[in-house]
């Protein structure tokens, strides 16, 4: 048997990796995910003051991270894309099964950063390498898909008899969007870790399939009421895949990149040596967990709570905020 190894002077050992040198990594880690689990709830789920003074608090946060802590950038884009992904879920649930719509504060947030981002790339990494023009091609599609959601409650306040159509071309936009980001997430060789790879690759097949559940929902409620229990079936099914995707991507960014040089509690807890087969394993294990956990926490509300209407709707007036109010007209685009 391997002998127990005592940490280092004035570092730290846990398992099979060493931390730090100093103890100083394990409270910026923890600081990170603490700045995490409390900002960004309040700004996903709280009203508008409230939000904007978390987001403000976040984003200086952010910067001070990363200029002054040297944390990842690649841990806030995995979170930022997963806590998304979660609260699309809800969306998905309660909505009347047609063009995803969100709160137009969160598209227009969605659409400010991804643009960003996608600046970021193109004037500021070479792009002459591969590897920069797949994330630049990442970015644009992604903030493609936030300003189609920015378009529909937009459209809902300033026309809304063009909103019947601006709805139908985001059935069929939307889930070409996803398909075209899942494959570039899929293919791309971002985390050349085999459980990296492995994280990106399930990632990118999450996106391809809420694609296709995109279409299959339009469809579904095209043909049935929403209150049909095939519908019924189908919104839970279509909310699943967003909520097991953005559990994924949070999943991956505490486990890979909260810790310096692209490492994470995988690494803590299971050292640096994951070779393919080992990372095969690992990762089935963890998709296995994270598929239930996705599951429970959407019965959960399912069973404690009664059916209500739809709360957004893909075609209908708008309220004071821009937002779609719902249960007006007939809420799926019969193509």
């Amino acid at each position: 048997e391997e002998p127990l190894r005592l940490p280092r002077a004035g570092g730290m050992e846990f398992g099979n990796w060493a931390l730090t040198e100093d103890s100083s990594e394990a409270y910026r880690a923890t600081y990170v995910l603490l700045v995490s689990a409390i900002l960004l709830p309040v700004i996903l789920f709280a009203r508008r003051g409230c939000m904007t003074v978390a987001l403000v608090l976040l984003l200086a946060s952010i910067v001070h991270q990363v200029s002054r802590l040297h944390v990842d950038t690649s841990y806030w884009g995995h979170i930022a894309a997963g806590v998304g992904l979660c609260r699309a879920s809800h969306y998905i649930l309660h909505g009347d099964g047609g063009a995803l719509v969100i709160r137009v504060q969160h598209a227009s947030l969605g659409l400010i950063a991804t643009l960003a981002m996608f600046s970021y790339v193109v004037f500021r990494l070479p792009l002459h390498t591969f590897y920069n023009k797949v994330h630049a091609t990442i970015w644009a599609l992604a903030s493609l898909l936030f300003a189609s959601m920015a378009a529909h409650p937009i459209t809902a306040r300033a026309c809304n008899g063009a909103l019947p159509r601006v709805a139908a071309a985001r059935q069929l936009h939307d889930p070409a969007v996803l398909a075209a980001l899942g494959t570039l997430l899929y293919t791309h060789l971002h985390d050349m870790q085999p459980i990296g790879m492995l994280f990106h690759q399930v990632f990118g097949v999450q996106l391809g399939a809420i694609s296709v559940m995109m279409l299959a929902s339009s469809a579904v409620h095209a043909a049935l009421p929403r209150e049909s229990p095939l519908c019924t079936l189908v919104r839970g099914l279509h909310a699943f895949w967003w909520l097991f995707a953005g559990v994924w991507a949070v999943h991956m960014a505490a486990f890979m990149y909260v810790f310096k040089g692209k490492r994470g509690v995988h690494h803590l807890w299971l050292g640096e040596d994951t070779d393919a087969m080992h990372a095969h394993e690992v990762g089935g294990w963890y998709l296995a967990v994270d598929a239930w956990l996705s599951a429970a926490v959407l019965v959960l509300p399912l069973l404690c709570c009664p059916a209500k209407s739809a709360e957004l709707s893909s075609v209908a007036v708008a309220d004071d905020d821009g937002d779609p109010l719902l249960e007006r007209k007939s809420s799926v685009v019969h193509m």
